[in-house]
């Protein structure tokens, strides 16, 4: 009776070593096999018109989604606005929404880099700024004649620099000889993030020679 019943006590521990390993096993392949999913925005209409097509910094097409930054998504109220640019410390995204057949950036990802890297020294604070450029180019050979604010200039001297800087280095690519677009706006925002141990205070002292008077 002593070996029939070590017997089975020996066979029931073994099969539950069994279905224990199983459950392990089946518990790991189920980790393994979960891949994060990437969050994917809405579609949303082109805000320059849904005969245009959307261009990003790298020259792809795309579409505008919930994902993107609110400065994308609104529709366009100005038929010259063709470009949206939204700037951080980490990144640079550009979005063209109108007149693609006709005129492109020509894709810089090393001076959309230099341009995010200038927003490191000034991120301080949490902020906001934004401001819009008017370009106009030479009817016969699509050189940049005139680069100025329109109807919004940044509040910090510092980031209107920066934004000028930019359209500057941009270099315009015309399906034509002879140039389509010669006037165009882009619109800029710039965003700091707070990303040391400064004082709002201290920021504001350090920025106010900087804010212009309105």
């Amino acid at each position: 009776m002593f070996r029939v019943s070590a017997y089975r006590t020996i066979f029931t521990g073994f099969i539950l070593l069994i279905c224990l390993s199983l459950v392990s096993c089946s518990s790991t392949g189920t980790v393994t096999n979960q891949t994060p999913e990437t969050p994917k925005g809405e579609n949303l209409p082109n805000p320059g018109g849904e005969n245009e097509a959307v261009i990003d910094e790298e020259g792809n097409e795309v579409k505008i989604t919930t994902t993107d930054p609110t400065s994308f998504q609104a529709q366009s109220k100005d038929t010259s606005e063709y470009f949206r640019v939204h700037i951080t410390s980490d990144s640079y995204k550009m979005r063209q929404i109108r007149g693609s057949k006709y005129i492109r950036r020509k894709v810089d990802k090393g001076g959309d880099a230099l341009i995010s890297e200038e927003l490191l020294k000034y991120n301080r604070v949490n902020f906001i700024d934004d401001g819009i450029i008017l370009v106009i180019l030479n009817g016969n050979t699509g050189a940049v004649e005139t680069i100025r604010f329109n109807t919004r200039v940044p509040r910090i001297n510092n980031l209107a620099k920066i934004i000028q800087n930019d359209v500057t280095r941009w270099s315009m690519e015309h399906s034509e000889e002879k140039p389509v677009v010669t006037k165009y706006q882009i619109h800029y925002t710039i965003r700091l993030e707070n990303k040391s141990n400064t004082t709002r205070d201290t920021v504001k002292e350090d920025l106010k020679n900087e804010v212009k008077k309105k």
